[in-house]
């Protein structure tokens, strides 16, 4: 109370004062007076409406400045290749009611989370299962591109990080590091593209005049491929600004990422292959003969051009496409499975896979049998199983 009087009085000095000043002045005086006391009667009741909505006390003020600081100096010291890396959250969930996948949660918000099909918890490679509007989208080529750029460490340290590589006639003698450049320079960019966040493509390869908006997703909801850093139509300038700019910030981290895949120089997972019903239903041993388990019909994730590597004979033979090798089943179950001649079914083995180098620029994936029991599954999406095939006791004919 004594507070609010000392302030009465002072205001009416200061009125005082204005009224004893001349004429000419008086008008100025009281218009900056008014202005003044419009202004401090906004404040309070700014500062009372907030106090009623959001139940803050008189400090609201120095509060949100005090936020503000701490937002403002974490974001300029969080860059990305300060941000911890992290391997995959193992998370597995369903498909709707068919199918599975798992995600593996990116080091930064800078790149999108990878999600891949699964099969019992691990990674499934070979022949996918895919319905529009059923299966979830999937990031198939962020992860194989991501997998190949750890082992393809030799062929970046040649990366020109200062322009882009390109080609013409007066660079053709320029040697194995022009041409480990050159490749290195392509691979990034097509990482680049299905791996950044929607935010980081729109910064680094979508051109803001363009007439048309850019798009990064295809009809299923997939990302597509991204042919120039900067954009369509940018000129060499503008492509290397964008070029620059996304090595300094994101290659290293892209690579750190990376590394925390086949940590151990070999990953397990599950390897689904297209085979075929090679003859009608065995009466008399009651089963299926199959083959083509290792013939590739079709696309095949990460293992298209993969080399298995048998230790048994039984595992040879089965690699042998031109046999056929038995698999036991009920008489009523391959007529509800409508086993017939030809009939597509799903060979199911658990491998490991590890990278090889066929060549400095290409990574072959090769892989051993982790189980003898192969799974055999009458659908792609692995809901219908029709029986197994143990190797040891695997028979097989020609």
């Amino acid at each position: 109370m004594k507070k609010m009087n000392i302030k009465i009085h002072y205001i009416l000095f200061v009125i005082l004062l204005g009224v004893a000043a001349p004429t000419h002045l008086q008008g100025q005086f009281l218009k900056k007076l008014k202005k003044s006391v419009e202004e401090k009667i906004a404040q309070k009741a700014d500062e009372k409406t907030d106090e009623i909505l959001n139940g803050t006390n008189g400090n609201t003020s120095s509060t949100k400045k005090e936020t503000e600081k701490s937002t403002n100096t974490q974001s300029e010291t969080k860059t990305p290749s300060s941000v911890p890396n992290q391997k995959k959250t193992s998370t597995t969930y369903p498909v709707g009611t068919e199918g599975s996948v798992i995600t593996y949660t990116s080091p930064s918000s800078d790149f999108i989370d990878i999600t891949i099909q699964s099969h019992k918890g691990l990674p499934r490679y070979g022949a996918l299962y895919f319905v529009r509007g059923t299966t979830k989208p999937t990031d198939n080529k962020a992860y194989e591109k991501l997998m190949e750029l750890q082992f393809l460490k030799e062929i970046y340290a040649d990366i020109n990080r200062s322009k882009l590589t390109k080609s013409n006639s007066s660079q053709q003698e320029k040697g194995q590091e022009f041409k480990n450049s050159e490749f290195a320079q392509h691979h990034l960019l097509q990482l680049a593209g299905y791996v950044s966040s929607d935010k980081v493509l729109m910064e680094y390869f979508c051109d803001p005049e363009a007439k048309s908006p850019c798009n990064f997703y295809n009809p299923a909801g997939e990302r597509k491929h991204v042919a120039y850093w900067g954009g369509a139509g940018k000129n060499e300038f503008a492509q290397n600004r964008s070029y620059t700019s996304f090595v300094k910030n994101y290659l290293e981290p892209l690579q750190e990422w990376s590394r925390t895949f086949y940590a151990n120089g070999s990953e397990t997972v599950y390897y689904v292959n297209r085979a075929l019903v090679s003859e009608k239903y065995d009466f008399k041993n009651k089963g299926c003969w199959i083959n083509n388990i290792f013939s590739l019909v079709g696309s095949s994730f990460m293992l298209h051009h993969s080399e298995f590597l048998p230790f048994t004979e039984n595992e040879k033979a089965l690699a042998n496409n031109a046999k056929k090798h038995f698999v036991p089943i009920d008489p009523s179950m391959a007529k509800t499975l409508n086993l017939q001649q030809r009939s597509p079914v799903f060979a199911v083995l658990k491998v490991k896979v590890s990278p090889r180098l066929s060549n400095p620029t290409h990574v072959a994936w090769e892989y051993e049998l982790e189980d003898s029991v192969i799974e055999i599954y009458r659908d792609a999406a692995l809901t219908n199983k029709m029986g197994e095939i143990d190797l040891k006791t695997l028979q097989s004919k020609y």
